[in-house]
C-alpha cells in the first residue's frame, strides 16, 4: 500500500538507533522538547490521479508521550497529531457525510525496554469528519500509539510513511487509498528529531531501621493447649455438734436450753426462775389483799 517506503527503512532505522542514543542519555529534557510540534518533509502522491506526480509537503508531525515515567508492564500511549501546511494537502474528491477518512501509517519504535530493539509498527486510526467539499485540506485523524515497556530506560517512536484512505462508515475496510505520504529522501533526521520518548522508570526502595539495639528472642514454637469443659463441683454441707467432754474425754454434761455460744447450762440460774417467782409473789400479795379487805367488809 506504501509506495518506495521498503527501499528506505533501513536507513531510517540505523538513523533513528544513533539519534535514540544521544536521546536517552539527555534524558528528562529530551523528553519535554519531543513535544513541541515539528516539521518533517513527506512527498505525497494523489493516488486517485494516476498521471499526478509527488507533492513535496511538509507536516508538523506532533509526537507526545506521557508526561511523567511509566513503570515496566504498564501501559503507555504516545499521541500522534498531523497539521497540514499552507498550502494544505486538498482533498481530490468530495467527502460525503456518511463516509471516513481513515490513516493508516508507520511508526520505528525502539530503546532499551522495548521487547525488540528496533521494530516497525502499522498504526492506524479513522474520524468521520462529516461533508468535505472537493479542494479542502484534507482532514487528519490522531493516532494512539500503545506501548508496553518491559524494564527500566528510554523509548522511542518515530514518524514514518503513512496512507490517507476514504470510505463509507458502513462498509469498514473497503476505503480506497486517495494519498500516500513518503517521508522526502534525505528528511529522514526530520522524523528522528520529531520523535516522542517515553521514559521507563521505577521507585527506589527505601528501609528504615528501626532497631533499638535489644533482642528478644521470638519463640519458634507456641504450645498449644485444647481447653475441656470443667466438670460440675457437688458441695456437701455436714453441721457437727461438739458434746463437751472433761480431760478424760468424757463427757460431763449436756448443755440445754442454754445461750448460743453453747455455755449456758454451767452458768447458774436460768433468768425464767426469776420471772416465775416474782410472779407468785405478786400473786400471793394480791391474794393477801383481797383477804383482807374482805374482813373488813365483814366486820362493818
Amino acid at each position: 500500500m506504501l509506495t518506495s517506503k521498503a527501499r528506505r527503512r533501513l536507513a531510517i532505522k540505523t538513523s533513528a538507533i544513533a539519534v535514540l542514543g544521544a536521546g536517552i542519555f539527555v534524558g528528562v529534557p529530551a523528553l519535554a522538547s519531543s513535544m513541541v510540534p515539528k516539521p518533517v518533509t513527506y512527498m505525497c502522491k494523489n493516488v486517485l490521479n494516476a498521471a499526478a506526480q509527488p507533492t513535496e509537503v511538509k507536516f508538523q508531525m506532533d509526537l507526545a508521550g506521557p508526561l511523567t515515567a511509566v513503570s515496566p508492564s504498564a501501559t503507555a500511549v504516545v499521541t500522534w497529531k498531523m497539521t497540514l501546511p499552507t498550502p494544505s494537502l486538498p482533498a481530490p474528491s468530495a467527502i460525503a457525510a456518511t463516509e471516513r477518512v481513515v490513516v493508516d501509517a508507520d511508526v520505528v519504535v525502539t530503546g532499551t525496554p522495548n521487547p525488540l530493539p528496533t521494530e516497525t509498527r502499522t498504526v492506524g486510526a479513522s474520524s468521520t469528519p462529516g461533508a468535505v467539499a472537493s479542494g479542502a485540506p484534507m482532514p487528519l485523524p490522531t493516532i494512539l500509539v500503545s506501548l508496553t515497556p518491559t524494564a527500566r530506560g528510554t523509548m522511542a517512536v518515530i514518524p514514518q510513511d503513512f496512507a490517507l484512505l476514504v470510505g463509507p462508515t458502513s462498509a469498514a475496510g473497503s476505503e480506497l487509498d486517495w494519498y500516500t505520504c513518503d517521508i522526502a529522501p534525505g528528511k529522514e533526521a526530520e522524523a528522528t528529531a520529531a520523535a516522542a520518548l517515553v521514559t521507563v522508570a521505577t521507585g527506589t526502595p527505601t528501609s528504615t531501621n528501626t532497631s533499638t539495639g535489644s533482642t528478644t528472642p521470638t519463640p519458634t514454637s507456641t504450645p498449644t493447649t485444647t481447653p475441656t469443659t470443667p466438670k460440675p463441683t457437688k458441695t456437701t454441707t455436714k453441721f457437727v455438734t461438739e458434746t463437751p467432754k472433761d480431760n478424760n474425754g468424757k463427757v460431763t454434761k449436756t448443755p440445754k436450753a442454754g445461750a448460743d455460744t453453747g455455755g449456758g447450762g454451767d452458768m447458774g440460774p436460768d433468768g425464767r426462775m426469776f420471772i416465775l417467782t416474782g410472779s407468785l409473789l405478786i400473786l400471793a400479795a394480791g391474794a393477801g389483799g383481797l383477804m383482807i379487805r374482805r374482813r373488813g367488809l365483814n366486820r362493818g
